[in-house]
């Protein structure tokens, strides 16, 4: 019974001490104090103080306030020397970017490099420079030459040459053998279209070099009759042609300087028999060499 009325007593005591101690500061709390939300910071519940009042006192606890205590300078600085040590890293990055960009060496380098213009013609003025220079000068214009005064290439756009030729063959033209032989019947020749040639055509197109087979020379008798083609009055074979003719010409003598040229493909060629005869200095070369497609690459027919 002593130690029930004791408790009681102990217990009367301690709430008494809590409410003086609570109205010592009005308005104001004098107790520790916990966090709520919709409120801000309300007094703590006396069941609360003493369960905290009891812990505080403990053993265990005054253990960990010590310890507590011991441990704070030590956290502050470390805390203040890992900053310390972060801050002396920038500076030194900081210092090493400065002395790149004060370093008068790599700006003289980068002024002493030179641009683009400048190395061509360092490589022009080098040994290999010149060497290499001088190959390729030889070769372009040996090439070149090749193709303005010995073999041009050439290609087909149109069918009044079928069969001999189809629209996209290519073909290699002989422009240096004029000079030790004549041209002759049944010879391909490519050529500048004459002023004739530009009456039949449009404008965009009277210029166009054209591609016909010769049938007649200068003083030549010439005509076409039934279809058929008569040189001198001899009937011409021409198994190279598409179809007979469908047209009569002549009978015409072929002027001193001029061929007669006619399409393969007689009824769909604009040539001779409707613009004329064809000036000799007008012929580019001779057609030699059908080169593509290559199933039907091989000589020309002649």
């Amino acid at each position: 019974k002593m130690t029930a009325s004791l408790r009681a007593l102990r217990g009367l005591l301690v709430c008494c001490a809590v409410m003086v101690a609570s109205a010592a500061v009005p308005g104001k709390p004098a107790s520790p104090c916990r966090r709520d939300l919709s409120a801000g910071f309300v007094p703590a519940s006396p069941s609360s103080l003493l369960r905290r009042s009891s812990t505080a006192s403990s053993p265990a606890a005054k253990r960990a306030r010590v310890a507590g205590a011991s441990l704070a300078p030590a956290l502050r600085m470390s805390s203040e020397g890992g900053s310390d040590g972060k801050n002396k890293a920038l500076e030194k990055l900081a210092a090493v970017d400065n002395n790149k960009k004060d370093d008068p060496s790599d700006a003289a380098d980068e002024e002493d490099r030179p641009g683009f213009v400048q190395e061509i013609v360092n490589w022009f003025n080098s040994e290999d420079g010149r060497e290499e220079a001088f190959q390729w000068t030889v070769t372009f214009t040996l090439a070149l030459s090749f193709r303005i005064f010995i073999l041009e290439p050439r290609f087909i756009p149109s069918l009044s040459m079928y069969p001999t030729f189809e629209v996209g063959d290519q073909l290699a033209v002989d422009k240096v053998s004029k000079f030790w032989r004549e041209y002759q019947r049944k010879d391909v020749v490519v050529f500048r279209s004459p002023p004739a040639f530009a009456k039949f055509v449009d404008k965009g197109k009277a210029e166009e070099d054209l591609i016909k087979r010769i049938v007649a020379i200068e003083g030549d008798k010439v005509q076409v009759k039934n279809g058929l083609l008569y040189v001198n009055d001899q009937k011409v074979d021409e198994p190279y042609t598409f179809e007979e003719a469908e047209y009569d010409y002549g009978p015409k003598v072929v002027p001193q300087g001029c061929v007669l040229v006619f399409g393969d493909n007689r009824n769909e060629s604009l040539d001779s028999h409707i613009w004329g005869e064809l000036p000799k200095e007008n012929i580019i070369g001779r057609a030699v060499v059908k080169y593509w497609p290559p199933n039907r690459a091989g000589t020309v027919e002649n």
